[in-house]
């Protein structure tokens, strides 16, 4: 039997040779970032969401036969100019790096990895940025059809990726570039809230009720006081909320504005489960007390739970009534919240230009 060359075993038989070839024992790598970064990305979205999205949610359906749509809408809208450029960050950050000997995988913040050839790497770009106080290094790497970001206070193995990454890759200058997909996801992200403006504006017109010049005529409720609620934003008192034994569903509301009297007072006069006497209007009275009379859009979806009440008695104690002239309710004001709301069309447009403005990265 012959020697065998160095590195390779044969054996022969029947005049056949087989040769077995060492394999190459290479490691495949996976480059994780920070842990505590991750969960940090994590809990500034979901505080942000249940503060923008939830908490909104929350008070419009709060003990709401149907939900109040007068300040929530508008709420969501600003918030969205804040969740999108939020939310293109993060889709941009890279959490996870896989090293292979002939290819490569990069997962980003909230999407499914994908994979490539170390050839499909073009040029990069490393940059110096500040944040928090901290000045790291952010790495841009441009592939054929893709790319993506590598931040060295994000990696621990920041300097690993970089020589394994760019052996042949050669740098260039920082340039704003986008995939059509994430073009795209953006497109719809903007359309969609300018669509959600833009029926915001037309609730303000469906809810709206014309304006009726003659005085709405007042009855009077009577029923036992269940709970007293003082309304003080920043301590300033803007008025006070009746809870009533046999409506709990209704909240009756004494509004400072509508009295020339202060009202700071009044709570602490208020005797509970004790009968007392509100003015209310008769409309308000036919159309949610008695359900004798249908209600209008602006009724149901314009702050259904809230009752306005003019005049407040109880026994000798309190005896409270407005001097002006009460009118029936218009719900909301649609010049003003058609001006509020055109403005952020005009952001919405602002942003679709600036993704326009990118460099799409596409296949060849």
């Amino acid at each position: 039997m012959r020697k065998p060359p160095d590195g390779c075993r044969y054996w022969e038989l029947d005049r056949i040779t087989f040769h077995a070839h060492p394999m190459v024992d290479y490691q495949t790598k996976f480059v994780k970032s920070k842990r505590k970064t991750l969960l940090l990305k994590w809990f500034l979205l979901l505080l942000l969401f249940a503060s923008t999205i939830g908490v909104p949610f929350m008070v419009a359906v709060d003990g709401q036969r149907y939900p109040d749509l007068t300040v929530a809408p508008i709420f969501w809208s600003i918030a969205g100019l804040f969740w999108i450029p939020l939310a293109a960050e993060y889709w941009r950050q890279t959490t996870v790096v896989q090293l292979a000997e002939t290819y490569f995988t990069v997962k980003k913040f909230a999407q499914r990895a994908k994979r490539f050839d170390y050839s499909d790497i073009l040029t990069y770009n490393e940059r110096l940025d500040f944040g928090r106080g901290d000045r790291f290094n952010v790495l841009t790497v441009y592939l054929s059809n893709d790319f993506f970001i590598i931040k060295s206070n994000e990696f621990d193995e920041y300097e690993l990726l970089k020589a394994d990454l760019l052996t042949y890759a050669q740098p260039t200058a920082y340039q704003k570039v986008m995939t059509p997909a994430e073009r795209n996801r953006l497109r719809w992200m903007i359309g969609g809230l300018a669509l959600f403006i833009v029926a915001n504006i037309a609730f303000a017109y469906l809810a709206h009720d014309p304006a009726n010049p003659n005085p709405a005529r007042l009855v009077t409720v009577t029923d036992l006081v269940d709970k007293v609620h003082e309304d003080r934003p920043k301590g300033f008192l803007k008025g006070v909320t009746f809870s009533l034994q046999t409506y709990p569903a209704f909240s009756f509301y004494v509004s400072r504005r509508d009295y020339d009297v202060h009202l700071d007072g009044l709570k602490a006069s208020i005797r509970l489960q004790q009968p007392i006497e509100l003015l209310i209007r008769e409309s308000d009275y036919r159309k949610k007390i008695r359900k004798t009379e249908p209600l209008t859009f602006g009724d149901k979806f314009s702050n259904y739970k809230l009752i306005m009440a003019f005049g407040v008695r109880q026994a000798d104690s309190v005896r409270l009534r407005t001097p002006r002239p009460v009118y029936e309710p218009t719900h909301t004001n649609p010049g003003q919240r058609t001006f509020l709301l055109s403005v952020l069309l005009l952001f919405c447009w602002t942003g679709w230009v600036y993704v326009d403005r990118h460099k799409i990265l596409r296949a060849n």
